[in-house]
């Protein structure tokens, strides 16, 4: 309508030009946009799928290859993951303070040193408990490092909005992330120095793409400190809110997958490394599955209360899994879990990053990825006690407490069940104005 209208005008060979000209410019724009967005969605599934190896590799290392109990396995979480908490901190104020695309490189380039110094280590007959503590600590520091500068060059990277744009790169990215867990299924087929040489090459590819990024350079000339960035978040009350509410959700819940499944499967259903894989690759399939729905139904315009119902479904799921039901029936339930938590995932994600100002992005994002990673280590050493103290399907009823919990703090004072999406609201506002 808006061309239109400047086409009929007096100077109309000269508005013609200029509207072929804009029209141009949009078009190379969104060229330039769906280039850089495919380059970081190869990236960042390269990185995912290192990852998702490296958490089935850490914990079978302790479980299957070590032999360890659920509360040394726990505690080996504990320790690994606790130390590089500081440095995702660090992270954010770095990834607002750096050119985004170097600092990415450098962190592609880092992370191939953790599976290769295993490798050796393993070769070498001296792995045990203490190198693989070092694995996870290492890893642990460089994705802490890194994941609030991935998540914040998102939203100048992408040429959707911020909510499809996360249920996307998480469909790909967890997708091609479950080639590590198959790849992990194949471990004793494989070898273990053969399968943390292939983890070093996924991380190594990744630069390739990387570099073919745009320049990301700092959003503004001020340089944010680590308090400022604090502050901002304790200041967004939505953010804080719902980052505190993930903490909990992560707490026992993501928790009682990370500690608490691999036990089950080992103790309950007599399972090896194969039938785990199999088992992460069927929830992995449910987070992608929910994504993909997402995607079609977004923008959503109160996401919070979808996060809030997501968290009575759970406690169906947990609380029929505690009964230990078949295996056909666990896949089923697994499946059903990972399609809870890649929705209730993807709106904590996709919110945060609606409501974070822009020179705060990198660390708020990073307060945020702090809930998820402290939680880990936590529930990890609380439910291997609890697992000790009793057996596996005991971890599994905290998680259904917690969901009650974080339900009835949603709806009564998170703010979370009356937010609206920003991106719907403008969204109607246009197509309103259009039509008039």
């Amino acid at each position: 309508m808006f061309l239109g209208i400047m086409r009929g005008s007096t100077s109309r060979g000269k508005h013609h030009n200029m509207t072929g000209e804009v029209t141009a410019e949009v078009t190379h724009n969104n060229t330039t946009h769906r280039a850089a967005f495919a380059h970081y969605l190869v990236s960042s599934s390269l990185w995912m799928a290192g990852m998702s190896l490296y958490g089935f590799l850490f914990t079978w290392l302790l479980i299957g290859i070590l032999d360890r109990p659920a509360d040394e396995a726990g505690f080996a979480r504990l320790i690994a993951e606790m130390p590089p908490l500081a440095l995702l901190l660090l992270g954010g104020v770095l990834g607002d303070r750096m050119n985004g695309r170097s600092y990415l490189v450098i962190m592609h380039l880092a992370m191939v040193v953790p599976p290769l110094l295993i490798a050796v280590v393993y070769s070498s007959g001296m792995i045990g408990y203490l190198w693989v503590v070092l694995f996870g600590v290492l890893t642990a520091s460089i994705q802490s490092l890194s994941d609030p500068a991935r998540q914040a060059a998102l939203s100048r990277v992408s040429h959707l909005d911020i909510q499809r744009s996360i249920s996307v790169v998480t469909i790909v990215t967890t997708g091609v992330g479950m080639f590590g867990f198959w790849l992990g299924g194949y471990l004793e087929e494989f070898g273990l120095s053969e399968v943390l040489l292939i983890q070093a090459l996924l991380f190594l590819a990744g630069v390739f793409f990387v570099r073919k990024l745009p320049d990301l350079p700092p959003p503004e000339s001020k340089r944010p400190s680590l308090a400022e960035g604090l502050r901002a978040t304790w200041a967004n009350t939505l953010a804080r809110n719902l980052i505190g509410l993930n903490f909990l959700s992560s707490l026992f819940n993501a928790g009682a997958y990370i500690i608490a499944i691999p036990y089950i499967v080992k103790e309950v259903y007599g399972g090896d490394a194969s039938l785990l894989a199999s088992i992460m690759i069927v929830f992995t399939c449910g987070s992608v599955g929910s994504n993909i729905l997402l995607y079609w139904w977004m923008p959503l315009l109160r996401p919070g209360r979808l996060f809030l119902h997501m968290q009575l479904s759970r406690i169906v799921i947990l609380g029929a899994l505690f009964l230990g039901p078949p295996l056909w029936l666990f896949y089923v339930l697994l499946f059903c879990w990972g399609l809870n938590m890649g929705i209730t995932t993807t709106m904590v994600r996709s919110t945060v990053q609606e409501v974070a100002p822009v020179n705060y992005r990198a660390q708020i994002l990073s307060v945020l990825l702090l809930s998820f990673m402290v939680s880990s280590p936590v529930s990890s050493y609380v439910l291997g006690q609890v697992i000790e103290a009793f057996d596996p399907l005991a971890a599994l009823l905290p998680g259904i407490v917690i969901s009650v919990l974080i339900f009835w703090l949603g709806v009564r004072h998170s703010g979370l069940w009356t937010w609206e999406s920003p991106a719907l609201s403008l969204q109607s506002t246009a197509s309103s104005s259009a039509s008039r």
